[in-house]
């Protein structure tokens, strides 16, 4: 967790945090499993898959399904974008 912390720094958390106190706010509210490991997973599992439920309602609308190279291509213009690459010769 330290590692995961310091490699991905406040990005980490505050991307993650709205999702943590959703998952947290559930687990409080529903899970009464009377042992602490099973409330544990529940909420880590409840926390993944709002995680998972956010992250994709952030990209819905945003194009990053589309390949680079097509993205370049409708923002420049056809006449304007970088030839493309072809072991190490420009192709144009």
């Amino acid at each position: 967790m330290y590692l995961l912390t310091k490699s991905r720094g406040l990005r980490l958390a505050a991307h993650e945090s709205l999702a943590a106190i959703f998952a947290l706010s559930v687990a409080e509210t529903f899970y009464r499993f009377h042992s602490f490991t099973l409330e544990c997973l529940a909420f880590l599992a409840t926390w993944y898959g709002v995680s998972w439920a956010l992250n994709k309602a952030r990209k819905f609308g945003h194009r990053t399904d589309v390949p680079q190279h097509l993205r370049l291509h409708e923002q420049v213009g056809p006449h304007e974008a970088r030839p493309l690459e072809i072991g190490g010769v420009r192709r144009g």
